[in-house]
Order: C-alpha cells, then sequence, then structure tokens
C-alpha cells in the first residue's frame, strides 16, 4: 500500500493549537535622521522642500491671477472706447476734473486700484518716503496709511484740487493726530517756491494729469536736497503693442472724466527732464511704472532691487 505523504504543519497552526497565540508583528523601527523627511510626507519630501513648492506654487498662481485681471480691465476699457474714433488726449488744466471728483474719487479709483491690486505697489513707494518728505499731487492722501511715519521727519501735502487736500489733511490728522510737521497746500506742483528742500519727493499716478510733466520733473529736481531722491508710481506705456492700442483707443475718453492721459511714455518723460534713473521696474504689461531718481551730479547710494510680483 503506497504511503501517503505528510501533511505540513505550519508552525502557527501548532501554536494555536497548543493555546500560544501568535505573536503581533514587530513595529519597524524608523531612525530619521536631522534634515529627513518627517512622518506622514510622501516621496520623501522635506518639509523645507514642501513649504518652498507651495511658496513656488502661490507666487505662480497670484501672478497668473493678476495677468487675468489685469487683462480683463484692459479689455473692458477698450470694449468701453469702441464707441468713438481715437483721439489723442490733450494736456490741459485738470484742476477743476478733480475738484468735481473729490468727493467720490475714492469709491471710483479705490474700485480700479483693488482690481489691480495696486495697494502694494503704493506700500512700496509710500515707505521709501524718508527725512523732509514732499508727496506732489497728493490726490485724497490714498498713501497715508502706507507712510513710514517714524522716519518722516517733516512732510509736505500739495495738490491743486482744494477739495482733494481737506480730505488729505482730514484723514492725516485722524491717523497720526499726535504728528506736529505735517503741511497741506493747495497749489500746482509748477508754483512750489524754492525756499525749502526735501530728501525725498515722491508722487503716485500724477505725471498724467500734469499739462507739461518734463517741467514739473524739472522743477521737483530744483526742491532737492543734495542726495535727495524723486520717486514715482505711474501709469503710462506698456509693453505689449495690444495693449498700448487699447490705452491709445481710450485715452481721450479717460482724460476727460479722470483728467489723466494714460498713454504716456513715463519713462521718455524722465529721461528728458534730465533725472538720473536709480531704479526703473514695471508690472501690469508694463504700464505700471515705479521709478527711483535722483538730479544729475549727486551722489547715491545704489537702490536695492526689488520686485512684487512677475507680472
Amino acid at each position: 500500500m503506497p504511503q501517503l505523504p505528510k501533511p505540513k504543519i505550519r508552525a502557527a497552526t501548532v501554536r494555536s493549537a497548543l493555546g500560544n497565540p501568535t505573536p503581533p508583528p514587530r513595529p519597524r523601527n524608523r531612525v530619521q535622521t536631522p534634515g529627513s523627511a518627517p512622518k506622514g510626507s510622501d516621496r520623501g519630501i522635506s518639509h523645507a522642500e514642501m513649504k518652498e513648492r507651495r511658496r513656488k506654487f502661490l507666487i505662480t498662481a497670484g501672478g497668473l491671477y493678476g495677468t487675468f485681471l489685469v487683462g480683463a480691465y484692459y479689455w473692458i476699457s477698450y470694449v468701453v472706447a469702441q464707441g468713438g474714433p481715437y483721439e489723442e488726449a490733450k494736456p490741459r488744466d485738470t484742476t477743476q476734473t478733480y475738484e468735481e471728483l473729490a468727493k467720490q474719487y475714492d469709491r471710483i479709483i479705490g474700485r480700479d486700484e483693488l482690481f489691480m491690486g495696486l495697494s502694494f505697489w503704493r506700500k512700496d513707494v509710500a515707505k521709501q518716503a524718508t527725512g523732509d518728505v514732499l508727496e506732489v499731487s497728493c490726490g485724497t492722501g490714498r498713501n497715508i496709511s502706507y507712510l513710514n511715519i517714524p522716519a518722516v521727519k517733516s512732510i509736505t501735502f500739495v495738490d491743486a484740487s482744494e477739495q482733494m487736500v481737506e480730505q488729505t489733511k482730514e484723514k492725516f490728522q485722524d491717523r497720526y493726530p499726535k504728528y506736529q510737521n505735517a503741511q497741506f497746500l493747495t497749489k500746482k506742483v509748477e508754483d512750489l517756491p524754492l525756499d525749502k528742500k526735501y530728501d525725498t519727493v515722491f508722487e503716485t499716478f500724477g505725471l498724467c494729469s500734469h499739462e507739461d510733466p518734463v517741467y514739473v520733473l524739472m522743477h521737483l529736481q530744483d526742491l532737492l536736497k543734495p542726495g535727495g531722491k524723486i520717486v514715482l508710481l505711474e501709469h503710462g506705456r506698456g509693453t505689449w503693442d495690444f495693449v498700448n492700442r487699447i490705452l491709445d483707443k481710450s485715452a481721450a475718453s479717460r482724460a476727460e472724466v479722470f483728467g489723466c492721459r494714460w498713454n504716456l511714455d513715463i519713462g521718455g518723460i524722465v529721461r528728458k527732464s534730465g533725472l538720473v534713473i536709480d531704479k526703473e521696474s514695471r508690472s501690469h504689461f508694463g504700464t505700471t511704472w515705479t521709478i527711483i531718481a535722483h538730479r544729475a551730479g549727486d551722489v547715491v547710494s545704489p537702490e536695492p532691487k526689488r520686485r512684487f510680483f512677475i507680472w
């Protein structure tokens, strides 16, 4: 009679039969070396690497979103301007325009600036106002909240619109009630006397409203102390032809409503005035200009390179 093979009995079966339960599997000891990925991270990516990837993603996403918003803004401006033929925006005295706009200016411009994210640029420019400061074309005081007031020895606000200067004064005194060295002047920039000199002269979105912006910059140079600087945040011609066509098409209608010729060559105006540019950066398809400049012949410290976004 053939002998059948003996069945194989596993050790676990024997232990179970003898009443000894199967021991639980031993936990695997994971040694985490300095700089290695923390528990829970996938594919061995360290916390620092994940943080850097997240930062790059947010910057890229923000840039794309901003590009979309700016493109949409200019496209809307183009559509609105389709009603009539192209007409050049001619220089004129805009004082009365801003007197009429003063009460609703913050509401209208605030909406546009929120759409464009311009508060970042205003903050960057206002923080560079140090020493004895002159803000020309101050408007309704939209830069006041961004000032580094401990670094400001004195500040003078100037605008041709009396109602806008009153709003600036009210905002400044509400925010800095104990600050004593502030002046508020209702004047055209060209009429400012030369008896006082400044460390910093700055202007935001004002060159477009002057009848002769080159002459204005030449006059501002005469108001600088030796080594002083002029800081500008302006809108003007861009680096893309299709954007410039939109600006040109709507320039006359915008100038009629807002007193602003937004298709000027800002860089060309600054250079024509004789100023020496230390820093120039452009955003929003090249239409937003940030310029720091000094008077020819002055010795100044080099400006660090800074930029907020890639668009």
